[in-house]
């Protein structure tokens, strides 16, 4: 069912509330399955430190690669050497997560603790990983590098044969984020709906409504 008319027909229900965790992991299990869906990308935000120490933070965007419905996590895919994963690993792991769509105004925020896996799960993900995307971890230069020269720097050295790419494993992780708190707000003409839904350690859920 389409995002909106999915969330609509939710909402005709006398207990909204009871269906809303279910739908909102339904839609984002198909947005990691289906590139056209409006939650296949998101924009994850992380936690940086500047050169004195300063935390700001730090949003790009990414795509949402796995859901997994049961354990309530979130994967995506990146360079081992990216400046996200350097603020993983130290510490700064509380992330969140922003997917909206545009035409309906339906967005989905959802906070967390995010990990970098590089286990036997990210050697399946990188096996699953096609010859065109394996470009991406490809770069001898780690990416956000600081270049000069008038033209963007060249990425010709990315471009190989399958059996070549291999080496690209080794720049390669998964980040998986375990979401802790959910925030829907759904800019409706007739009025607009928000609500949040809470986890705890024991994976019971506490839905509730919240003033838009």
């Amino acid at each position: 069912m389409e995002l909106q008319a999915a969330f609509d027909h939710l909402l005709s229900n006398e207990s909204p509330l009871d269906g809303l965790d279910a739908l909102v992991w339904h839609s984002l299990a198909a947005g990691a399955t289906a590139s056209k869906h409006p939650w296949a990308t998101g924009c994850l935000t992380t936690i940086s430190k500047s050169g004195d120490e300063q935390s700001f933070p730090s949003s790009r965007t990414v795509v949402l690669r796995r859901c997994d419905v049961a354990a309530r996590t979130l994967d995506f895919h990146t360079d081992a050497r990216s400046p996200k994963v350097q603020e993983l690993e130290c510490g700064q792991a509380a992330v969140c997560w922003l997917f909206y769509h545009p035409s309906t105004k339906i967005q989905l925020r959802l906070q967390g603790t995010a990990s970098v896996v590089n286990d036997r799960q990210a050697d399946a993900a990188w096996e699953a990983v096609s010859l065109l995307s394996r470009s991406a971890y490809l770069s001898f230069d780690p990416p956000s590098k600081a270049v000069t020269g008038s033209r963007p720097p060249s990425t010709t050295e990315r471009f190989v044969e399958l059996a070549e790419s291999e080496r690209g494993r080794e720049n390669f992780r998964l980040i998986r984020t375990q979401v802790e708190l959910v925030d829907w707000l759904y800019l409706r003409q007739g009025g607009h709906v928000r609500a949040s839904i809470a986890y705890d350690e024991k994976s019971s859920v506490e839905a509730s409504w919240l003033v838009p």
